[in-house]
C-alpha cells in the first residue's frame, strides 16, 4: 500500500559574478520510486542554457552554467509526489554481511573525505556493539548525537569532518549526517549521506540526513529530529556532502542570497485505493 502526498518547491539563488564564470548546481529533485517529480522548471535571469549531468548513482542530477560578470539569479520551481511505501514492519531488523550485499552498496562501508569510518570503530563497538542488530542499532546512533551533540549553527563550517563534529560536540544537520554515516559504517553498516528539500524545516534551507542500508533496500535517518521524514524531497545522495553540493563555482562567483520554500499542496495523505488514512513514518527511536 502506498500514501502520497504532495508538494511544491521553489528555490532562489542568486551569485555575483565578478568575472566570467560558471557555476555547477545540484538542487533539481532526484527522480527515485519515492518521489515523482510532476513538474519542474530551472531558469536564470541572463537566459541562459543549463547543461544537465547525472551523477554516479544514476538518479543525483548536476546543472552546470557559464555567465558572464552581473548578478545572477537562478529559480527552481517544482511539483513533487512524495511516495510513502507501507510495509508489513515498520523497518527490517536485519543487518547484511558484506557477502550478501549488492555491489552497488559496498563502496557505502569505506571511509570517505567527511566520514573518517576508521577512525570511530573502537568508539562505535564500545558504544552501539552490545545493540540489538539492524534498526535498533541505527536508532541508537540517531539517539546518541541527538543527545549527545549541540544542534550549533555557525560552530562548523564546510571542512568540518564526522572526527571533527564529534571532538567539537557541536554542528549542524550536515554534521549530524556526516557523524551517523561515519558510526554505521565503524559497526558494518552501509550508509550513505542524502540532502533533501525538507517539508517543515524552520528556517527553510537544504537540509542533510542520511540512509541506510537495511535488508534489502535504504532507509532514511535523521539525528536532526528537526522536520518529518515524510517531508523529505531528495536532492542528493552520495557518499558525503562532497558528493552532493548545491554549488561549486569558480573563483570569480560569489554567492549573495537564498530563498527555500516547501509547501504541502494536498490536505491529508490520502491512499488512492482506500481513501483518506493516517500517515505511517517509522520512528528514529
Amino acid at each position: 500500500m502506498q500514501i502520497i502526498h504532495r508538494f511544491s518547491i521553489s528555490s532562489r539563488l542568486v551569485y555575483q559574478m565578478h568575472q566570467k564564470g560558471w557555476l555547477l548546481l545540484n538542487i533539481a529533485v532526484i527522480r527515485a520510486d519515492n518521489q515523482r517529480v510532476l513538474k519542474e522548471t530551472l531558469t536564470n535571469s541572463a537566459g541562459l542554457p543549463f547543461n544537465e549531468q547525472t551523477g554516479p548513482d544514476g538518479v543525483t542530477r548536476f546543472h552546470g552554467l557559464a555567465s558572464e560578470t552581473g548578478l545572477l539569479e537562478i529559480l527552481y520551481e517544482a511539483e513533487v509526489e512524495r511516495v510513502i511505501h507501507l510495509e508489513e514492519e515498520s523497518y527490517p531488523t536485519p543487518e547484511v554481511t558484506l557477502v550478501d550485499l549488492p555491489g552497488a552498496v559496498t563502496p557505502f562501508l569505506y571511509p570517505s573525505r567527511y566520514c573518517e569510518s576508521d577512525k570511530l570503530m573502537r568508539f562505535a563497538a564500545k558504544q552501539f556493539g552490545g545493540m540489538m542488530p539492524g534498526h535498533e542499532r541505527v536508532a541508537g546512533v540517531c539517539n546518541w548525537i541527538y543527545s549527545n551533540i549541540d544542534y550549533l549553527p555557525g560552530a562548523t563550517d564546510e571542512h568540518t569532518s564526522a572526527v571533527d563534529c564529534l571532538t567539537l560536540r557541536a554542528g549542524v544537520c550536515r554534521d549530524f549526517a556526516h557523524l551517523g554515516v561515519a558510526l554505521c559504517r565503524a559497526l558494518g553498516i552501509p550508509a550513505r549521506y542524502g540532502s533533501a528539500y525538507a517539508f517543515g524545516l524552520i528556517p527553510p534551507d537544504y537540509h542533510a540526513f542520511f540512509e541506510v542500508w537495511l535488508g534489502n533496500r535504504w532507509w532514511y535517518y535523521d539525528a536532526t529530529r528537526l522536520a518529518p521524514q515524510h517531508g523529505f524531497i531528495q536532492v542528493g545522495r552520495g557518499h558525503d556532502a562532497a558528493d552532493t553540493s548545491v554549488a561549486t563555482m569558480s573563483g570569480g562567483v560569489q554567492f549573495q542570497t537564498m530563498e527555500i520554500a516547501v509547501n504541502k499542496l494536498t490536505p491529508a495523505l490520502v491512499d488512492h485505493a482506500n481513501g483518506p488514512v493516517s500517515f505511517f513514518e517509522p520512528p528514529n527511536s
